[in-house]
């Protein structure tokens, strides 16, 4: 099954949570809209490193609405790529409303607290509200147009602007302490070896730039000469 129940009932303060949520992600829908997805939601707890949704499942409609979750898919040969963070208050899995099935996993980077829906839920209610329709539209394109930068990226730039890029868009996990993103996903991001991570990692070291710190940690000395090589 795609939902495991929650192990906890629901609170009204859960509930409330999502609302404000939902009010901000679906700005234009209708209240009514808005309403009957608090009243459908699954609200359940998932610890760090459980799945929220797995790979080769129906796709649920998913809103974190505390914690991070990162995408994962598992190759034939058994590498694991990461495909993007999932942060608190986005609203994603929109192609669960044509039931399809997942190709990836979100798994818990840290305590979450989540709420799903299953596609044919949204899908009645984006039938009868232009407005939640439009936001899956909007979401579902800035989707393509993140995968189709990251293709490029592949094609065009080299490992170390790879890896710098993924250092700055997601700074404020891999730099707070404790880490939400470490070492070990970094590679999974690049979407390269663990081998030239890590001599990029050497490189940026001894430039002054960051410094290893422990068995997955990254301190980040330099800021702004991590900026100005991502850009």
């Amino acid at each position: 099954m795609p939902y495991a129940e929650p192990s906890d009932p629901p609170t009204t303060d859960s509930r409330h949570t999502l609302r404000e949520h939902l009010l901000k992600v679906c700005e234009t829908c209708r209240p009514e809209t808005i309403s009957a997805m608090v009243d459908a939601a699954r609200i359940r707890t998932v610890r760090a490193g459980e799945n929220i949704y797995r790979q080769g499942e129906a796709v649920p409609v998913t809103l974190i609405l505390e914690g991070y979750g990162i995408s994962r898919r598992t190759t034939a040969d058994g590498q694991q790529l990461f495909s993007g963070v999932a942060p608190s208050g986005v609203l994603f899995g929109y192609s669960g409303i044509a039931a399809a099935m997942s190709i990836v996993e979100i798994v818990a980077l840290t305590d979450c607290l989540i709420a799903q829906w299953r596609g044919s839920e949204i899908r009645e209610l984006v039938q009868s509200d232009v407005g939640l329709a439009l936001t899956a539209i909007d979401s579902m394109a800035g989707s393509l147009h993140a995968a189709m930068e990251s293709i490029e990226g592949f094609l065009h730039q080299d490992a170390r602007r790879r890896v710098l890029r993924i250092l700055a868009r997601h700074r404020t996990l891999f730099f707070c302490d404790p880490p939400v993103l470490t070492r070990a996903h970094l590679s999974g991001l690049v979407g390269t070896t663990q081998e030239m991570t890590r001599r990029v990692l050497r490189q940026l070291e001894s430039e002054g730039t960051i410094v290893r710190e422990g068995r997955s940690g990254l301190r980040l000395l330099q800021p702004d000469r991590l900026d100005v090589a991502a850009s």
